[in-house]
């Protein structure tokens, strides 16, 4: 069974909290893949979701009775090889045991500063080129030489990945060095024109769910006409994904109808509260879920 849509609040603030994960037998990484990959984009979700949960040896032990990230990923052939943490910032390096490709994942908002960091979206040079939200530069910053350091140690392709922060940390990441690909979820507009210009020669897949709001901010006109990048895989309510869709297509499209209380987690359906949509679909659970059913077709 795909993983189930969940509107409840703590989906959207507390997705470490989940207990289930690679919920469909998940297909091969596709390494040659010219342009996007369903394969591709489904792990990456995944791994953007799972980064939010306690590792379970180092930041704190996971409940009694639920595996930690680092067993989730074992279960599914993955190891993570490199930590990194700092006030701001907590990302990985996960490979597989055969080391044939890696995967830098960045988590995004899950404290109060990190949503603090959020709102810091004051334009601020950038050293590639360009100007970026402060807030987000800052959160990079702190950490990315140590990162930098691991990734000159591995000679496999790597991807970038993250949700919500986690994207807009994964985007000045590749700009700074480019990955093989860069899948992001649910992320904000992180820079301006000159700085996307920094990003061009890399492989970008923006997947975006719906009616995610946090996908227009900050606005483009207030904040040094910051823009999105990449290309555009927006998902919709009957988990089909229009690529590069035009303004007008975009504003056509309808609130979900699938997500009744027959597809909702035990857990929201209990709590009797559900958010509105344009936070639901910001919820990393809500993203895999999609993402999930447009690969098997339903």
């Amino acid at each position: 069974m795909p993983t189930s849509f969940d509107l409840s609040w703590s989906a959207l603030f507390k997705p470490g909290v989940a207990t289930d994960y690679f919920n469909i037998d998940y297909p091969p990484v596709e390494l040659q893949a010219s342009g996007y990959s369903k394969n591709n984009a489904l792990w990456l979700a995944e791994l953007s979701r799972l980064i939010y949960r306690k590792r379970g040896n180092i930041d704190n032990k996971s409940p009694p009775g639920q595996p930690s990230r680092l067993e989730i990923l074992n279960t599914v052939g993955l190891q993570e090889t490199y930590f990194f943490t700092s006030r701001s910032t907590y990302a990985a390096i996960l490979e597989p045991f055969n080391h044939s490709f890696a995967v830098l994942v960045f988590r995004g908002s899950a404290q109060l500063r990190d949503w603090l960091y959020n709102f810091n979206s004051i334009p601020a040079a950038w050293s590639v080129g360009g100007k970026v939200h402060w807030g987000f530069q800052q959160a990079l910053v702190t950490i990315w030489p140590e990162i930098e350091k691991s990734l000159s140690q591995l000679t496999v392709p790597v991807f970038y990945t993250g949700h919500s922060l986690g994207a807009a940390l994964a985007t000045l990441a590749a700009s700074l060095k480019p990955p093989h690909a860069l899948y992001t979820f649910g992320s904000p507009r992180v820079g301006n024109f000159e700085f996307a210009d920094t990003i061009k020669p890399v492989k970008t897949y923006r997947v975006v769910n719906h009616r995610d709001l946090v996908t227009r901010v900050p606005p483009s006109r207030l904040f040094a006409d910051f823009c999105h990048l990449g290309e555009l895989y927006y998902m919709t309510t009957g988990n089909q994904i229009l690529v590069n869709p035009t303004a007008p297509v975009l504003a056509n499209q309808t609130d979900s109808q699938e997500i009744t209380e027959t597809t909702l987690s035990s857990k929201s359906t209990k709590k009797g509260f559900y958010l509105p949509e344009f936070l639901t679909d910001h919820a990393p659970v809500n993203y895999v879920a999609r993402l999930e059913r447009n690969w098997l077709q339903i």
